[in-house]
C-alpha cells in the first residue's frame, strides 16, 4: 500500500502542474550559463554546457546538458539525452540516453534506457530499467524489472525481477513480496521476501528469509524458495525450499518442510533444521 501511494502523490503533483502552466513552449536552446524554462507543453532540443531547469506539463526534451538537468512535469520524455546529472519528477517519466554522474527519478511509471555513470535513486510505482548503472541502485517501488549491469542494488518493492544476462557487480539487499532473479550476482544476496526464485548465479553467500505470513492470508507460493541456479552457499529460512540447481558450498536451511530436490538439483553440504513454530525474520 505504501508503494501504491506514490502513484497518487505523484499524479496529484502533476495535476497541480498542469493547472498552473502557461502557454506551450517549443524551441531550441544553446547556452553556457544555463537554461530556465517554464511552460505548459514544452518541446526543446538542448545544447547547454551548464545547468538546465525545465518545468512544464507535457515535457519532451532531447540533446545535451553539460551539468545538471532538473525536470518537473506530468508526462516527461527525455530522448537521446546526454547529461551530467539528472533529477526528474513526474507522473510518467521516460529517459533514454546517458547520465555521466548520478540520477534521481521520482514518478508513477518510470522507464530508463541507457547508461548511468554514478548512482541511481528511484522512487515510483512501476520501474523498467534497461541499461547499466555503474554505482548503486537505491529504489522503492511496487514492481521493478532490471535488464543490464548494476554496481549494486538496494530495494524495497512488491515484485522485483532481474532478467537473464543481467549482472550485479557487488551486493543485493532487497525487501520484497517476490524476488525473481536470473542475474549473475558477483557479491552477496540478502533478501527478506514472501517468496523467491533464485536462478543465474551468486558468487557470494545468500541470506534469505522467506516468511509465509499469517495462515489465513497464505498462498501456496508463500514461504517458498526455489533455487534453479548455481550458488556458493549461505542460509535460508522458509516454509519450503526446492532445489533444482547446484549449491557448491555449505547451505544451512531452517524450514517447516524438508528440502526437496528435483531434476539434477544438488547441495552436498546441506544442513537442514526443522523450523518448528519459529518465524523467519523480515
Amino acid at each position: 500500500m505504501k508503494n501504491r501511494l506514490l502513484l497518487s502523490t505523484v499524479t496529484a503533483t502533476a495535476v497541480i502542474l498542469v493547472a498552473c502552466m502557461p502557454a506551450p513552449v517549443s524551441s531550441s536552446s544553446s547556452a553556457q550559463d544555463g537554461t530556465r524554462v517554464m511552460g505548459g507543453d514544452i518541446r526543446l532540443s538542448l545544447n547547454d554546457d551548464g545547468d538546465a531547469r525545465i518545468t512544464g506539463a507535457d515535457v519532451r526534451l532531447d540533446g545535451r546538458v553539460g551539468r545538471e538537468l532538473r525536470v518537473t512535469g506530468a508526462d516527461i520524455t527525455l530522448q537521446d539525452m546526454s547529461v551530467g546529472s539528472l533529477t526528474a519528477t513526474g507522473a510518467d517519466v521516460s529517459f533514454a540516453g546517458a547520465v555521466l554522474g548520478d540520477a534521481r527519478v521520482t514518478g508513477a511509471d518510470i522507464s530508463i534506457r541507457g547508461n548511468i555513470g554514478g548512482d541511481l535513486r528511484v522512487r515510483g510505482a512501476d520501474l523498467r530499467l534497461e541499461g547499466n548503472v555503474a554505482g548503486e541502485v537505491d529504489g522503492s517501488f511496487a514492481d521493478a524489472s532490471f535488464n543490464g549491469r548494476l554496481g549494486s542494488l538496494r530495494a524495497n518493492g512488491a515484485d522485483i525481477r532481474l532478467s537473464s544476462g543481467s549482472v550485479v557487480d557487488r551486493d543485493i539487499r532487497v525487501n520484497a513480496a517476490f524476488l525473481d532473479t536470473e542475474a549473475r550476482i558477483d557479491g552477496t544476496l540478502y533478501a527478506n521476501v514472501r517468496s523467491a526464485r533464485i536462478g543465474g548465479s551468486v558468487a557470494g553467500e545468500i541470506d534469505i528469509n522467506a516468511d509465509e505470513g499469517r495462515r489465513w492470508h497464505r498462498r501456496e507460493s508463500d514461504g517458498r524458495v526455489e533455487i534453479s541456479g548455481e550458488l556458493a552457499g549461505g542460509t535460508i529460512c522458509a516454509r519450503r525450499v526446492v532445489i533444482s540447481g547446484t549449491v557448491t558450498g555449505p547451505l544451512n536451511v531452517r524450514a517447516l518442510e524438508a528440502v526437496t530436490f528435483t531434476g539434477d538439483g544438488s547441495a552436498p553440504q546441506l544442513e537442514y533444521t526443522p523450523r518448528g513454530d519459529a518465524r523467519c525474520r523480515r
